[in-house]
């Protein structure tokens, strides 16, 4: 027979993971009576709690979900601070890609803390936070009131200052070009704007099945125009979706900045690499990966002061970077220029 686990009890109850190791562990978020029912589920299972060793290692678990994620350049900038960090402290680095909760716990109980890089399920970070290790999630968002550390970049507040920056410049018609959607830090990014700019400005919203996807922008610029917008602002999910989005722009024969306004995010490298150069937000991936490890490194020596007993949830503040791709309103001729690229109304 198998040893009854934490996993089983949930099982069994129709529970989360989660729930199951708050209540055998005496901590708040679960009733008294669920408590109880999993007391008594345990003890008739005949649940053995493990007992958490000390750490034999000076290793710290680097757990991303899968390879598209470790890959993507926002995660190798932040794995770069981790390593930075970490060599500095005297920590070794397991790098690792899991979907599996089962696994993850196994190898946050053999390290000496966890970060898990970018979003992850649900069921690995509370299998991480059960394990008892110290836990610091680089990521845009994770389950509420989780006890974990998080750091993270203040996107919603770079969307505000994105949007102040514009009005400033006098454009009140702006396109907010998602790219691909689904990633929580460009939503958080399109809520800042929206309350920047909120009875100040038409905002739109642009959406290409893939960052890079050209050939979409015509088509998705004519819904735009035939709503009645006119834009002469483009705020980009991304630095890759901004150079997108300038590259069709002057394709279209408009000009940037005297025509358009186009205002990227991340500050990666390419945004200096194009012309004219991208006005973006620098975000600080590289000292999120630092200020994880810090982290990590306050829990293990409980360092943290007297709230050393509550997660923390840290935003590393971002900066504004004005380059040439900016400037005030033009009166950009899209009806024309989409006309002569074939994207006219049928």
């Amino acid at each position: 027979m198998a040893r009854p686990t934490v996993q089983s009890i949930a099982n069994e109850l129709g529970l989360s993971k989660f729930a199951v190791s708050r209540a055998l562990s005496g901590k708040s978020g679960v009733s008294e009576g669920t408590r109880k029912l999993v007391e008594d589920t345990a003890k008739r299972q005949g649940y053995q709690p493990r007992v958490l060793r000390q750490a034999s290692t000076n290793e710290l678990a680097v757990i991303v979900r899968d390879a598209p994620t470790a890959n993507r350049e926002l995660w190798i900038d932040v794995r770069n601070g981790v390593e930075m960090q970490a060599m500095r402290e005297g920590f070794s680095i397991r790098m690792a890609e899991s979907e599996d909760a089962e696994e993850v716990a196994e190898m946050a109980e053999n390290s000496l803390g966890v970060i898990l890089l970018g979003p992850n399920r649900r069921s690995v970070m509370e299998a991480a936070c059960a394990s008892g290790r110290p836990v610091v999630a680089c990521c845009h968002s994770i389950p509420p009131l989780l006890e974990i550390d998080q750091v993270t970049g203040s996107d919603e507040e770079s969307g505000a200052v994105v949007g102040e920056f514009l009005l400033s410049l006098e454009h009140r018609d702006i396109v907010y070009v998602h790219g691909q959607t689904g990633f929580p830090g460009r939503e958080a990014r399109l809520r800042g704007l929206l309350s920047a700019v909120e009875g100040s400005a038409r905002v739109s919203e642009l959406a290409l099945s893939k960052d890079y996807a050209s050939s979409e922008f015509v088509p998705a610029m004519r819904r735009i125009l035939d709503e009645g917008a006119s834009p002469t602002a483009f705020f980009c999910g991304s630095d890759g979706v901004a150079i997108t989005c300038q590259s069709e722009i002057l394709r279209l024969g408009l000009s940037v900045p005297g025509d358009v306004t186009v205002v990227g995010h991340a500050d990666y490298p390419l945004a200096t690499q194009v012309s004219p150069m991208l006005t973006t937000i620098h975000m600080p991936h590289r000292e999120i990966g630092l200020q994880a490890v810090h982290m990590i490194r306050n829990r293990i020596s409980q360092s943290v002061g007297p709230v050393q007993h509550l997660s923390m949830r840290v935003q590393l503040v971002a900066e504004l970077i004005e380059r040439e791709s900016s400037g005030r309103p033009g009166t950009p001729d899209w009806e024309g220029c989409l006309s002569r690229a074939g994207g006219a109304a049928t």
